[in-house]
């Protein structure tokens, strides 16, 4: 076992930028998206006016090492994300720049100063001979320095063996990362990294940083934290990253947190350690004077067995054990492995009381008792009226059992109400009508699956064909069409056109806007990159409005779809004949995939969400925008560590961005507002009923734009309250 102490060491030999005269403009070149550029007071000034506003430096020349650091000052009017490419040529296809040779970084844009520190791990080019910084549009942008440092003392450079050492909490600059001597450790000799941290609180994460001689760039591993001091093992040569000589090992750590022992190893380190990773009912909507399961999931994350492990329930006066022991036996428990537990309690009482697992805590709230009344089939619904239109993305992804694994073995507290349901049955899609319709979802923008003819997940649209209370629930394609290049083209777009007016248009509650039928296009640019221009898509769009016309509708509504607002692609957009615009997710200034964290809060997203509604409808220029109201982000069940996560999204915030919607759509005269996913169970955008949040997320809609009938809201139930289902995939 290898033991790492973190240490920082500061080096400054390299190139270094303060801009304390005008002829910094001459080092440091602005293009003409760039505007009011100046040197004031030792900073460089600029308003940037279209969309890819950058500065280019190729007055530089410089050996590349691993240990070698990029820190920035600048402050900017508005959130955004930017980019600092940089190449060791001059020649190619972009004059040497690549995507895979770029730093992208978050800036907060509040208007202070802040201190961007990147690690590039750009060894492998050898020589670094230009910079090219990307900001973004609409902004005002200043930047007091660009230095080239590097850290630590090649003195210390040490190779297979270390020695135990006090863990410095020093950092490198203002970077959330504590990095190790410099080392020069072939890859293949470790396979885990073992942490030891304490922290204050569960829910955050560390991440495990690292840089390599075969890739460029700083690699890294999320390591999700648990409140007190705990052993965490990592996997870490599972990571494709994980390659190569490792040149330096690092560790950031949320606030709270404190690392206590970090190791490289071959196995799996420290003792046994069993944690609760779920706590809480295994079903949504559990209801008084009915059995009601709890599940408890275990997981060794402990380098040795668990032995003889057991769990036992604490139960509070008023709820009472159904049947079995509240102590159980679970056996030995090995390294890495989990083990579900499950007791059915019963109360007689709507009451919230706190369970304890081995003493972990939780609180299990029980809905109003409700006497079961069999029915035949789905109830009939009753929709509301809302004050706007209030559509919802919906992904027809979960055709078949394997769908649900990574969904069921990671985030059991997302199991939907309907189970791990079959979603080609139109009784299920019954259910999602109800409540949809009766909590103010009006519509369903359906993710939509054309790759030059071939269709695919069509099985949702085909149960909704067949679905008893189909139109009550309008419906509209969101053709998803990322799509490969090349898989466009003039045939097969009035091929895709036919076929919506042959199978969709027709439908009786086909969703429209301005009294056409709306088609909600994902990617814009790529269907431009395949037809060959702005031009080339505005004769194809034509095509399809006259073909419509000659079926007897007035036209096609498109709504573009993306996260550029830049003015000269609002300008093209308008040209080809788009409508609308709008996105699919909204987190206001949070940017995914910048600096080093992959965890960010959903209470920034709250923050947030209204100046980037603001921004993106003064952007959209002619184009109608229609704001999105998000439902959350955290794709562990699809990527693992690799994921990116938004934490702590509750109802209270949801409630939230819905109120400050509609008050943006009332200042703005919006005729739509759309709700985010609501069954991206994957990739944790989800407000279906479920076992996390019962019906709470589908009732806010309705309680901030719905119409209160005077007889009051439909009751909410599930279908254990009629005696239907499950309608799990039966095996």
């Amino acid at each position: 076992m290898v033991n790492l102490a973190l240490l920082l060491l500061p080096v400054a030999a390299f190139p270094q930028w303060e801009f304390d005269s005008p002829g910094a403009l001459q080092t440091w070149v602005p293009n003409a998206h760039l505007a009011n550029v100046a040197v004031r007071d030792g900073v460089v000034c600029a308003d940037t006016t279209d969309w890819d506003p950058f500065f280019t430096c190729r007055s530089v020349e410089f050996a590349a090492t691993p240990w070698e650091y990029v820190h920035i000052r600048m402050k900017a009017s508005r959130a955004g994300v930017c980019d600092l490419f940089w190449s060791g040529t001059l020649e190619g296809q972009y004059g040497g720049l690549t995507e895979q040779k770029k730093l992208r970084f978050a800036v907060a844009g509040t208007g202070d100063w802040e201190d961007v520190v990147l690690f590039p791990f750009w060894q492998r080019e050898g020589t670094i001979r230009q910079f090219r910084l990307d900001v973004f549009a609409n902004a005002h942008f200043e930047i007091d320095f660009v230095r080239i440092l590097e850290w630590g003392n090649a003195a210390n450079l040490q190779q297979t063996t270390f020695e135990s050492g006090e863990l410095l909490q020093n950092r490198i600059e203002r970077s959330p990362v504590l990095w190790t001597n410099r080392l020069d450790l072939p890859a293949s000799s470790a396979k885990f990294a073992t942490l030891v941290v304490n922290t204050e609180r569960s829910g955050d994460a560390a991440n495990v940083c690292w840089g390599t001689s075969e890739r460029v760039g700083m690699q890294r591993a999320a390591v999700p934290l648990r409140q007190g001091e705990h052993i965490y093992n990592i996997p870490i040569s599972e990571n494709d990253g994980w390659c190569g000589t490792i040149a330096a090992l690092g560790l950031e750590l949320p606030a709270g947190a404190r690392v206590l022992n970090v190791a490289l190893g071959n196995e799996p380190g420290g003792e046994a350690d069993v944690a609760i990773t779920y706590l809480g009912f295994e079903n949504g909507v559990n209801r008084a004077e009915r059995p009601c399961r709890v599940l408890a999931r275990f997981k060794n994350f402990g380098g040795a067995a668990a032995r003889g492990f057991t769990a036992e329930l604490s139960l509070p006066e008023g709820l009472t054990l159904s049947t079995g022991e509240t102590t159980q036996a679970v056996g030995d428990l090995p390294y890495n492995e989990t083990a579900d537990v499950v007791w059915t309690v019963v109360t007689a009482e709507a009451v919230t009381r706190a369970i304890s697992v081995n003493g972990e805590r939780t609180e299990l709230k029980f809905e109003p008792a409700r006497a079961i009344q069999s029915a035949d089939y789905v109830p009939e619904p009753r929709p509301i009226t809302t004050s706007i239109d209030v559509a919802a993305y919906y992904f027809p992804g979960w055709e078949a059992p394997k769908k649900w694994e990574p969904v069921r073995n990671t985030a059991p507290n997302r199991k939907p109400l309907l189970g791990y349901y079959d979603e080609g049955n139109p009784e299920c899609v019954d259910w999602q009508v109800k409540w949809a319709v009766e909590n103010g979802i009006g519509v369903f923008l359906v993710d939509w699956y054309w790759v030059a003819g071939k269709r695919s997940l069509e099985h949702w649209f085909e149960a909704y064909r067949k679905a008893r209370y189909r139109d009550q629930l309008k419906v509209a394609i969101m053709w998803a069409n990322h799509n490969p290049p090349k898989t466009h083209s003039r045939e097969d777009w009035r091929a895709v056109t036919q076929h919506w007016i042959d199978h969709y248009f027709n439908l009786p509650a086909y969703y429209r806007i301005d009294e056409k039928p709306a088609v909600f296009l994902w990617s814009p640019d790529n269907l431009r990159n395949d037809l060959g221009g702005v031009d080339a898509v505005k004769e194809a769009i034509a095509e399809s409005q006259q073909m419509a016309k000659d079926a007897g509708y007035e036209g096609i509504t498109f709504v573009a779809m993306g996260y550029s607002f830049a003015k000269s692609h609002i300008e093209n957009l308008v040209v080809e004949g788009f409508s609308g615009i709008t996105t699919y997710h909204e987190w206001g200034a949070i940017a995914p995939d910048t600096n080093v964290s992959k965890h960010a809060l959903f209470d920034d997203v709250v923050r947030t969400v209204t100046t980037s509604w603001r921004q993106k409808n003064t952007d959209a220029g002619a184009l109608m925008y229609y704001p999105v109201v998000d439902t959350g982000w955290d794709s562990r069940p699809w990527h693992g560590d690799k994921a990116f996560v938004i934490d702590g999204r509750t109802p209270a915030h949801f409630r939230s961005l819905l109120e400050q919607a509609k008050a943006f759509c009332g200042e703005t005269n919006k005729p739509l507002v759309i709700l985010g996913p609501v069954n991206e169970w994957g990739e944790g955008s989800y407000i279906e009923p479920c076992t996390e949040f019962g019906f709470e997320m589908t009732e806010c809609v309705r309680e901030v734009f719905g119409v209160k009938p005077e007889t009051g809201w439909p009751e909410n139930i599930g279908p254990a309250d009629v005696n239907r289902g499950p309608y799990d995939f039966r095996n």
